[in-house]
């Protein structure tokens, strides 16, 4: 968040630190301060004083209730059986409630989109569709039009328990493909410590070795966590494998934010770099 300006970053540090996320919710699962964060990073760049495409956003949460209701249909338990656990009906659901509680004061068609994008790719999806595809999927969602604009799924999934997030699920399904976890590029070990210092990772050589460490920080109900990862070190110019540097990516919990290893290496936010690729479609769904 270090992108934000003053006043953003401090208003969302001061919510995030008054409204903490809620126990027992973890990624993939999107939680309040990855949802506010979202939202922050939105009204960042819809309101940049610098662009020439500046636009008004009023900026805030409207109730906490309500987007402790989205975030929470998540993990909905029935009689101790969890109702959604399928990667992308935990998608639908979230990007439903978020879509339809109003939780912010403007801007909650763009959060839910934002934070579809955001899940989807966690969960190893990235887009495959048109982006207006998905800019009609959180219109008809917000219209309460599925039946009529999706009229096909929607009679696939009648006799389901929650007709609606089955129908998105199935519209989903069909914008999205599965992310490419190969990698086409062989960084240098300088290029490859440069883009892990970005993440806030240490980069450390003893010896033969490159060790590698990140502290994932504390929330209110549970402690801070150290991982690491340690690879042997041949050489600042000699390149990291694949495998390699898979590992270490996975052991750090880095590589499922981003969409392709290029995006990493480059250092790119990925909430920001999914705000740009969606620009217009992002634009459209302002609130009216």
């Amino acid at each position: 968040m270090n992108n934000l300006p003053d006043d953003l970053k401090r208003e969302y540090e001061y919510l995030i630190f008054h409204h903490p996320d809620i126990e027992g919710i973890e990624h993939p699962m999107i939680n309040i301060s990855d949802t506010l964060r979202a939202y922050f990073i939105l009204a960042h760049y819809f309101t940049d004083p610098s662009s020439n495409e500046k636009e008004k956003m009023l900026v805030g949460v409207r109730d906490f209730n309500l987007l402790g209701s989205a975030i929470g249909r998540q993990n909905i338990t029935f009689g101790g059986k969890t109702k959604y656990t399928n990667k992308i009906d935990i998608c639908a659901t979230l990007f439903f409630g978020l879509v339809k509680n109003h939780s912010f004061s403007d801007g909650n068609k763009r959060t839910a989109l934002l934070i579809l994008l955001y899940q989807l790719g966690m969960y190893g999806y990235i887009p495959s569709a048109p982006k207006r595809d998905f800019e009609k999927l959180v219109i008809s969602v917000a219209a309460n039009k599925l039946s009529e604009d999706y009229e096909y799924e929607y009679k696939k999934c009648q006799k389901n328990d929650d007709p609606i997030v089955a129908t998105i699920t199935r519209v989903i399904r069909k914008l999205v493909q599965k992310k490419d976890h190969t990698y086409h590029i062989s960084p240098t070990m300088k290029e490859f410590c440069e883009a892990m210092q970005k993440q806030n990772v240490t980069c450390n050589r003893v010896g033969g070795k490159m060790h590698f460490e990140r502290t994932i920080p504390a929330r209110w109900f549970r402690p801070s966590r150290n991982l690491g990862y340690s690879v042997v070190f041949s050489g600042w110019t000699r390149t990291i494998g694949a495998d390699t540097a898979r590992s270490v990516l996975s052991t750090l919990e880095i590589y499922e934010e981003y969409a392709n290893y290029k995006d990493f290496l480059e250092g790119k936010e990925p909430l920001y770099q999914l705000v740009d690729d969606f620009r217009d479609p992002l634009r459209r769904l302002k609130d009216k």
